[in-house]
């Protein structure tokens, strides 16, 4: 039965395409909109609405009580994988915090028309707002394009999300601090806060993590908060604006965005999609990875590094997101996927043989290659693996 709502999802769903200029589509103006609400006083919530939310919503509204999207623990370097991390019981909070949240964005724009959305019949508080028009709906990465930086000059700001720990290692790199110097505040206390489990288990942990933060925010004296935790991202930031008077914002992948990432720091499979910035070296990705998330098996550190490798095969707009199956094989991606593929041999090949885990996702990342003609040994696998697919079917015949 979950497959029938990602289905209707599925059917429903269109490409964002190609990136939206901010100056005609009235985006720029709506990003300054946005700061202009965030400066305006204490206790706002910015949320979106996500395919997964709204799934996810749909699903609880007709009954549906099992598990409609995959676990945390899913290992695939190859295969985009996400899930808004709630179960049912928490679907009237996440209900709540879209009928209350200072600022909603509908992101309008990833559906054929309004139907689904209008599925939920959400009634909003008197006060609140919205993005105003399709064109102006998935507007946080033009403004963390164009207003992130200056708005965080001289504040406090906390990011907590499961890839906080691996933004905070990253800072403390001179050569990263160089290369996001366009996008990051010059003068910004940051800090930052490692989710319970990193962020899985969300249903279970979810009040732990609230209570976590509330502490955070009042030790800290935190003017903003960017929480990147799937569904229950929209809840806190509603609830701690409303209980805080802090400054909310549900931040989503943009986490993903200041760090490069190609999955997500609480999972060992791609990311389904990435708003893209600007490149983080592998050498330099790598080592904060290794110190922010220790803990990590032989296999999960195998499919982060080629969740990072394909990455850099990912098409990217800077300010735009794009999905992990869209890739763009020109010279300047084809050149920084063979950089860091040269690194990765020497680092990581210990890993290849380490068990059978790790040798399956070898050789899903080896047939990647190989389709895409990007490594003489991903060839040679392809080769050899239509060799063998022709013998088996051949052999069948007698």
């Amino acid at each position: 039965m979950q497959h029938v709502f990602l289905n209707v999802l599925q059917a429903n769903r269109i490409s964002m395409g190609e990136r939206l200029d901010p100056l005609t589509t009235g985006r720029l103006a709506e990003a300054k909109r946005i700061t202009a609400l965030l400066e305006r006083g204490e206790g706002f919530s910015l949320v979106r609405l996500g395919d997964f939310d709204l799934a996810y919503l749909l699903a609880a509204e007709s009954g549906f009580s099992g598990k409609l999207f995959p676990d945390d623990d899913v290992i695939s370097g190859t295969e985009g994988k996400g899930s808004p991390g709630l179960d049912s019981s928490h679907a009237a909070r996440l209900r709540a915090s879209l009928e209350h949240a200072d600022y909603v964005d509908f992101w309008d724009l990833q559906w054929k028309d309004g139907s689904l959305i209008g599925r939920l019949s959400l009634h909003r508080s008197p006060g609140t707002t919205r993005n105003p028009t399709r064109e102006t709906s998935f507007i946080l990465p033009t403004w963390l394009e164009c207003e992130f930086k200056g708005y965080c000059q001289h504040r406090r700001v906390l990011f907590c999300g499961a890839e906080a720990p691996l933004l905070q290692e990253l800072i403390d790199s001179p050569a990263y601090r160089e290369i996001s110097r366009d996008y990051w505040p010059d003068d910004c206390q940051a800090f930052f806060l490692r989710p319970r489990e990193d962020g899985r288990n969300l249903a279970r942990n979810l009040d732990g993590i609230k209570q976590d933060l509330v502490e955070a925010i009042k030790r800290w004296e935190i003017d903003t908060l960017f929480l990147s935790l799937g569904g229950g991202a929209k809840i806190l930031c509603c609830e701690l604006a409303r209980e805080l008077g802090v400054r909310a914002i549900d931040f989503g992948a943009f986490t993903r965005s200041l760090t490069y990432s190609g999955s997500d720091g609480n999972r060992a499979s791609r990311s389904t999609h990435t708003v893209y910035l600007f490149r983080v070296p592998f050498g330099i990705y790598m080592d904060a990875v290794e110190k922010a998330y220790p803990d990590l098996r032989p296999e999960e550190l195998l499919a982060k590094a080629h969740a990072q490798l394909l990455l850099d095969a990912q098409k990217k707009e800077t300010g735009w997101t794009h999905s992990a199956g869209e890739y763009d094989f020109s010279q300047e991606n084809v050149i920084h996927f063979e950089e860091a593929f040269s690194m990765y041999r020497s680092r990581y090949a210990h890993l290849f043989n380490h068990s059978a885990i790790t040798r399956k996702e070898r050789a899903d990342f080896l047939h990647f290659c190989g389709t895409h003609k990007l490594t003489c040994e991903g060839v040679l696998f392809i080769t050899w693996f239509k060799i063998k697919s022709a013998l088996n079917i051949i052999l069948k015949r007698f």
